[in-house]
């Protein structure tokens, strides 16, 4: 018999809920979350309803006394914000060991050369989350599409060792993903979504619909793509402007009604990630002398929303 495989995720957002609903559909899996302090607490009493479905996941606080021995799992998916990737780094260095793979599902095309630096010896698989339309409310979390995952080592070696045992688990579960070519160009091609589709929708207010079919919302959502492009080149990463056209088959895939991440967090009056988009898009091209005029302007009215929030 095949030894059980371990799995924990940090982070019961959105997509923590996600992924942990997919990945028990093997019921061999062990699948806890990882947590302290007041997550611990919310998440140990929280039962989720994911599409109509009560849930309930185990929940480990590896600080407990009564489990304050080194621990350790299989696979570790992250799937916080960015800006609480420092506060989880405890967490990190205390559950993994050299074998454990190590996701980290989070926008942006940053946090895996942070892990890398702050948790040393880190055994992480890059990572690129695509395709998904899940929205969380309070326990609530639905969803039409589960999206897939873009998967693959930081030398784009498609036959290591780690990323076939990854494949097991993935497979085991019956998760999408893709290995592709390049994993860091599918990086900054998400993070060029992001800068578009998450800021426009977060400063208007519009679900996924508008973003299908109204062109207006689209010109906005392209020009802040287009930006992006100009600055990519300018880092070295060949994104083209197809590269705009190949994201409409995945958007018109996600449900109309759906609401991205950023808007969901401008809804529920969170900090949102723009220093992760706009912030960091600005830092790179004052570097390179190019000028982001839309994304400087998105920045602002997302830092004016989250002022508006606070108060």
């Amino acid at each position: 018999m095949a030894e059980k495989k371990s799995v924990a995720i940090i982070g019961a957002g959105a997509l923590g809920l996600l992924y942990v609903q997919a990945l028990n559909r093997n019921s061999d899996l062990e699948l806890n979350f990882l947590a302290k302090d007041e997550n611990y607490e919310r998440i140990k009493k929280g039962d989720f309803i994911i599409n109509g479905k009560n849930k309930h996941f185990n929940v480990i606080n590896p600080f407990d006394i009564n489990t304050n021995n080194q621990i350790s799992f299989d696979l570790l998916i992250v799937a916080v914000k960015n800006y609480h990737l420092k506060s989880i780094l405890p967490i990190l260095r205390k559950c993994i060991n050299k074998e454990t793979i190590v996701l980290s599902v989070l926008n942006g095309i940053e946090s895996e050369n942070f892990l890398e630096e702050y948790v040393p010896g880190i055994n992480i698989i890059y990572t690129v989350a695509l395709g998904m339309d899940a929205v969380k409310n309070a326990n609530h979390l639905t969803f039409t599409t589960e999206g897939k995952l873009l998967i693959g080592t930081k030398d784009n070696d498609h036959d290591s060792r780690e990323l076939l045992k990854l494949k097991t688990i993935l497979d085991s579960a019956k998760m999408q993903y893709d290995l592709p070519a390049d994993i860091h160009r599918s990086l900054w091609w998400k993070w060029m979504i992001n800068i578009g589709v998450n800021q426009v929708s977060a400063v208007t207010g519009l679900s996924y619909k508008y973003f299908q079919e109204d062109r207006n919302t689209q010109l906005l959502m392209e020009g802040a793509m287009m930006e992006t492009i100009l600055v990519a080149k300018a880092e070295g990463v060949n994104l083209i402007e197809n590269d705009i056209a190949d994201w409409y088959p995945v958007l018109n895939s996600l449900g109309r009604e759906g609401k991205t991440s950023m808007l969901q967090d401008i809804e529920n009056k969170r900090k949102t990630e723009v220093d992760a988009f706009a912030g960091r898009l600005i830092e790179l091209a004052d570097k390179n002398r190019i000028d982001v005029p839309l994304n400087r302007t998105l920045y602002r009215l997302i830092k004016v929303k989250e002022l508006q929030n606070a108060n």
